[in-house]
C-alpha cells in the first residue's frame, strides 16, 4: 500500500500546473506501470487471506489475472488519449 500511494502521490505532483495532455500521459503511465500492478496483487492477496473461507491460495493468482490487465488496458486507453489529443491553441 505504501508503494501504491507513494506512486499516487508522485503522479499528482508531476501533473500539477500541466497541460491536460501530459496529465492524460501521466495518468495512464501511472495506471499502468503502478495502479495495476500493485492494485490487483493487494486485492488479490487481501480476497485470498480475508475474504474466502477457503484458504487455498487461488484467490491470490486468478484475481490479479483479472484485474491487471482490465487496469492496463484502461490506463493504455487514458495513455493513447494523451498521446493523440491535440495541443491547445493558446
Amino acid at each position: 500500500m505504501i508503494i501504491l500511494g507513494t506512486g499516487l502521490v508522485v503522479a499528482y505532483k508531476l501533473s500539477r500546473h500541466k497541460s491536460e495532455k501530459k496529465k492524460q500521459i501521466i495518468l495512464g503511465i501511472t495506471l499502468i506501470v503502478v495502479v495495476a500492478p500493485f492494485l490487483s496483487w493487494l486485492v488479490g492477496g487481501l480476497y485470498a487471506t480475508f475474504g474466502s473461507i477457503e484458504t487455498t491460495g487461488w484467490a491470490e493468482i486468478v484475481y490479479p489475472m483479472i484485474i491487471f490487465p482490465l487496469i492496463g488496458l484502461l490506463g493504455i486507453g487514458w495513455l493513447v488519449k494523451g498521446v493523440l489529443k491535440k495541443k491547445e491553441a493558446n
